[in-house]
């Protein structure tokens, strides 16, 4: 990958972070959007869609909201559409899943740390009266760190991919025993866990064996769907 590339994704998940909770909330976070776009950097979209759209589903319980610690799937995407791609094949959407997994927990991690940071940075400001100067500096401050931080998962997770060795992503690709349609096929069905116990939360109880029903049948006709020639 182009330098240029490079820094085109690490600005993205900078994006990401900061369109999570600190500003802007367009939903650029989502892992749809930036796997999507990382796919388009990439040179292959629909990977990107795909990968994104099976994380997003599997993060769609996660709400940023109030103090819980919680996975960030949004620049999780990005290194995870890069193995995705650079590992190839069945295998590495496998690998792309796995990391995106992984990354969305290393910045759940992260988010807390930030908000240690915050609590420290407006530390004594109530003590020492209203400034709207120094109130602007913390806030703008508060924003970069979030963009700092997002900026430096993504970027780490993109060296760590980009550092195993050949033989290593030979061996995992020759060793994945699944084909690229069972593949995503498997994908979805641990997407659909976290999915499911969202929908049963939404819907009322009488309401769950036909949507239960509903999702079978979506299934089968899927199924059907994707062994057409």
């Amino acid at each position: 990958m182009e330098p240029l590339g490079w820094l085109l994704l690490i600005l993205l998940g900078a994006w990401a972070a900061l369109d999570g909770v600190s500003a802007g909330q367009f939903m650029i976070s989502r892992p749809l959007v930036t796997g999507t776009i990382t796919g388009l950097v990439l040179g292959d979209p629909a990977t990107g869609f795909l990968l994104g759209l099976i994380l997003d589903l599997f993060h769609l319980g996660t709400i940023p909201a109030g103090g819980a610690r919680l996975p960030e799937p949004g620049p999780a995407a990005i290194p995870a559409t890069f193995a995705a791609t650079w590992v190839g094949g069945a295998g590495g959407l496998a690998a792309g899943f796995c990391v995106g997994v992984a990354m969305a927990l290393a910045g759940g991690v992260a988010v807390i740390v930030q908000r240690r940071g915050h609590g420290r940075l407006v530390a004594g400001l109530a003590e020492g009266g209203t400034n709207p100067g120094g109130l602007t500096r913390r806030l703008v401050l508060a924003l970069g760190m979030d963009g700092l931080r997002g900026s430096a998962l993504v970027a780490v997770g993109l060296a760590a991919v980009w550092a195993v060795p050949r033989g290593w992503r030979e061996a995992w690709v020759s060793g994945w025993p699944l084909d690229e349609t069972a593949t995503w096929a498997l994908l979805l069905a641990c997407a659909a866990l976290p999915l499911g116990s969202v929908m049963g939360n939404l819907s009322a109880e009488r309401g769950r064996v036909p949507l239960l029903l509903a999702g079978l049948a979506v299934g089968v006709v899927l199924g059907f769907w994707w062994e057409l020639p």
